[in-house]
């Protein structure tokens, strides 16, 4: 038999860092869009279980019969998705459509769609939201990583999703529906742009955590501004105001780098520069920021000349549309 799982990437994460357990509380405005991470489950007679990974280069990781995979900090959470499911005898294929640490959730994308495949290879039907709380439990407490709730969800659920976070890791998420010629408009000026560098490290998030929880009071004005940009901007998108929308844009980005240095970086920095030169009037760090990947909003004449200046400077633009079906799971044989 062999199973295939699509789940969709995440861009735009209003309040992001709000998702997160020292934050406590907040919520967060995401859109997922058409960069899927994917996994393909073939079973085999052979006993054990082997995770094929396609990168920069394929690398396979085998688990023997009977036996766990050790965590070596080494795609742990694909391991810890195989021994959660108690699946056995099947070669298990991933990868994405996005390059590795581009700050749109690639990871939990991945679990999302590896723990989606394995459950219909088992028999077992949970929900969207099953889904992406399994993937999220298995991040936090199986590996002890550090992870909001934002990404697991916008991989399983898809759509322009307002997610709640009334007590970490309690989520409850909303579907924001949008006029069709808003969401159109608002998909013809964006741009996705990869600025070459991964994401922040630990380090960073470690610093972000102890200033916060230490009652520093630009983090903490930080994460007030965050915990309001998701709101401010549904409610721009449900007037179709994309002007304030771009602003709103802005003030998240602005709250983002003031929690550390390193959330900017010299990429980023030219990057803004360039496009606001070239006709950008809203610029949004993707996840925590720190490398990764960029949105940017164009004014609705100007898109092309913001594409040509960023290709001519050696960047890399990721084209994509809304997703609006999130996690999609088929038996392809």
């Amino acid at each position: 038999m062999i199973v295939k799982a699509w789940a969709p990437n995440r861009i735009l994460d209003f309040g992001g860092w709000t998702d997160t357990w020292f934050a406590e509380h907040g919520c967060v405005l995401n859109f997922a869009v058409s960069l899927y991470s994917q996994a393909i489950v073939k079973t085999r007679a052979r006993p054990g279980v082997s995770i094929i990974v396609e990168e920069e280069s394929r690398e396979v990781v085998d688990i023997p019969a009977e036996g766990e995979a050790l965590y070596d900090g080494k795609y742990d959470l694909l391991k810890a998705a195989v021994k959660a499911m108690e699946i056995d005898k099947v070669d298990v294929h991933v990868y994405s459509d996005v390059p590795a640490g581009c700050g749109t959730g690639a990871a939990a994308a991945v679990s999302v769609a590896l723990l989606g495949a394995l459950a219909l290879l088992a028999d077992r039907h949970y929900t969207p939201h099953e889904v992406a709380s399994l993937a999220h439990e298995l991040e936090t407490k199986e590996l002890g990583i550090e992870s909001g709730v934002q990404d697991q969800i916008a991989a399983a659920a898809g759509g322009i999703g307002f997610h709640l976070i009334d007590s970490y890791p309690g989520v409850s998420s909303s579907p924001v529906k949008l006029r069709p010629e808003v969401a159109w408009e608002l998909e013809s000026r964006l741009l996705l742009v990869y600025t070459g560098k991964r994401h922040l490290s630990g380090d960073v998030h470690r610093k972000v955590i102890s200033d916060y929880q230490a009652g520093k009071s630009e983090s903490v004005q930080a994460m007030e501004t965050l915990r309001g940009t998701p709101r401010q901007a549904a409610a721009a998108l449900y007037r179709g105001d994309l002007e304030a929308f771009a602003e709103i844009m802005n003030r998240n980005n602005a709250a983002q780098k003031s929690l550390h240095p390193a959330i900017t970086t010299p990429q980023s920095e030219e990057i803004e520069e360039k496009a606001r030169r070239a006709g950008a009037i809203g610029f949004k760090m993707n996840g925590a920021g720190g490398g990764g990947s960029l949105s940017i909003l164009c004014t609705t004449e100007r898109r092309r000349e913001v594409e040509i200046a960023l290709t001519e400077s050696g960047y890399r633009l990721l084209p994509f549309h809304f997703d609006w079906e999130g996690l999609r799971v088929w038996k392809a044989g």
